[in-house]
């Protein structure tokens, strides 16, 4: 990474910070920086498949194919290679998230509802659903996105 990518993320970071500043006070900023981290590391390893797996889960649910059948070949269309089953059957990504301003909570929802189980176990175990509540309450969600 160069100097000006370096800045250039640091620079981010600390203008999200400023953005939890009310609602959260400095030690509660993990809450929210690390779920946000792990979802955006997701969407960048997630976005070259999201609109090819939405497609394939709305043709399995047509057929009536079984839940669990329906991870294992979701995974595969996201990537043959991957060992652990990671794919998103939304039809959202980061960017068509911040199209949709009056709706970017519900929509964040439905876009981590959409992870595979073992991904969204992970937002569970953040417990995001209460802090995006939080931030969308005190009107910061859309701009932390």
């Amino acid at each position: 990474m160069n100097v000006q990518q370096h800045k250039k993320l640091t620079d981010d970071i600390w203008e999200i910070a400023k953005r939890l500043r009310g609602p959260y006070r400095p030690p509660q900023y993990r809450l929210v920086m690390l779920p946000m981290v792990v979802l955006r590391r997701l969407d960048c390893v997630l976005e070259d498949s999201i609109d090819r797996v939405h497609a394939e889960c709305t043709r399995l649910k047509a057929a009536g194919t079984p839940e669990k059948a329906m991870e294992r070949m979701l995974a595969r269309v996201a990537d043959p290679d991957r060992k652990q089953p990671l794919y998103n059957t939304s039809k959202y990504t980061f960017a068509r998230l911040t199209a949709d301003s009056e709706n970017i909570a519900p929509n964040l929802v439905a876009y981590i509802n959409g992870f595979s189980p073992t991904a969204r176990a992970i937002f569970e175990k953040f417990n995001f659903a209460e802090q995006i509540q939080k931030l969308e309450d005190s009107n910061r969600l859309f701009h932390i996105v």
